[in-house]
């Protein structure tokens, strides 16, 4: 990862679903303060470790960048939540952020930080690729009108739907996998027939242009989507190739206009 230019880790006290809090142990095992890299993690609400002094301060303070919210508490006021998030920004511990959470609570974070003099969250992080675009209209203008940054996940493959492997029933060892905690769910999502004949289509025209859909729609959100010089893109990937391919898309700078089009009008 360093060696190709990746300085920043992204992970969470949810993940993996059958066993919370894992990646979080194995990149405290595997990196060294004098080669740490900046790691942003999330705080959720239903897992068995969350809420019990696990993270202190200490380690907070030398590893933590960025503690979301990866999702409100439904059973406990907001206000109380975000002015814990404020203690620990207030004594330098880390940056707050919010992740997936709707635009209506947002504003009720953002308005509470003001009539308080909290410190508003610094980020923002959700989906964001090809076919999932919602975000551009109403939240990414409340987040440049406070001025946070958006880091979007799911931008290369949008849950492997764009690598064609559902639609071409070559889902085995997939997150569509029944296998998978959530493959039934993610199956369900993307059932569309209207949506899977749109994806073979594209997929059919790129290739004449010697190009995957994955390719393009990792191109086009770092060079041609709603995202400034200041957001993020999270790669999500499992084998070291998808990692070296997947930063290397980016770096063959931006699309034809043709395949813009063709991508804007998926």
């Amino acid at each position: 990862l360093k060696e190709l230019g990746i300085s920043h880790l992204d992970t969470g006290a949810r993940y993996p679903p059958l066993n919370p809090g894992m990646p979080e142990q194995l990149i405290g095992q595997a990196t060294e303060p004098s080669n740490r890299f900046i790691i942003h993690t999330k705080v959720y609400t239903n897992t068995a470790t969350d809420g019990r002094g696990d993270l202190s301060r200490g380690p907070m303070k030398d590893s933590v960048h960025t503690l979301y919210a990866h999702r409100a508490n439904p059973a406990t006021p907001l206000e109380r939540q975000i002015r814990n998030f404020n203690e620990q920004i207030q004594q330098d511990h880390c940056n707050s952020g919010v992740s997936n959470t709707p635009v209506a609570v947002l504003r009720d974070i953002l308005e509470l930080c003001e009539q308080n003099g909290w410190k508003k969250p610094t980020c923002y992080r959700g989906n964001y690729n090809l076919i999932t675009r919602e975000m551009e209209k109403t939240l990414l203008p409340l987040l440049r009108a406070h001025g946070m940054r958006y880091n979007g996940y799911g931008c290369a493959h949008a849950a492997d739907f764009l690598t064609t492997k559902l639609v071409n029933n070559q889902y085995a060892d997939t997150r569509f996998d029944e296998a998978n905690p959530l493959g039934e769910l993610i199956q369900r999502q993307f059932a569309n027939e209207t949506l899977q004949n749109a994806v073979c289509n594209f997929d059919k025209q790129l290739k004449a242009n010697d190009l995957t859909p994955v390719e393009v729609a990792i191109r086009w959100v770092a060079h041609h989507s709603a995202l400034e010089d200041d957001d993020g893109i999270i790669l999500g990937v499992s084998k070291v190739l998808q990692v070296q391919d997947t930063v290397g898309f980016p770096r063959k700078g931006p699309l034809s206009g043709a395949i813009v089009s063709l991508a804007e009008n998926f």
